[in-house]
């Protein structure tokens, strides 16, 4: 975990700021657009089992993702309890 936050800490304070400089802000945008649908596509959870074949991974990710969305918002629904 030491090692993650010092890499998310140097991407946050150097990487990142430096990017910043380099692009204008359309194209700055544009990548965060991009990002953005990315995020959409992208499973929420890990699965280790999951393909690591390169267009297999994208297909398990693909069908993933749908599944994952779902059981987080049924993980965050607030229990019978707290009602």
């Amino acid at each position: 975990m030491n090692d993650l936050h010092e890499h998310i800490k140097h991407e946050s304070e150097e990487d990142m700021p430096r990017l910043e400089k380099l692009l204008s802000k359309e194209e700055s945008e544009a990548l965060a657009r991009s990002f953005e649908r990315t995020k959409m596509i992208t499973p929420t959870r890990s699965h280790p089992s999951a393909p690591n074949r390169p267009w297999l991974e994208n297909l398990a990710a693909l069908l993933a993702a749908p599944v994952d969305r779902i059981g987080d918002m049924l993980r965050s629904f607030p229990a019978e309890s707290k009602l």
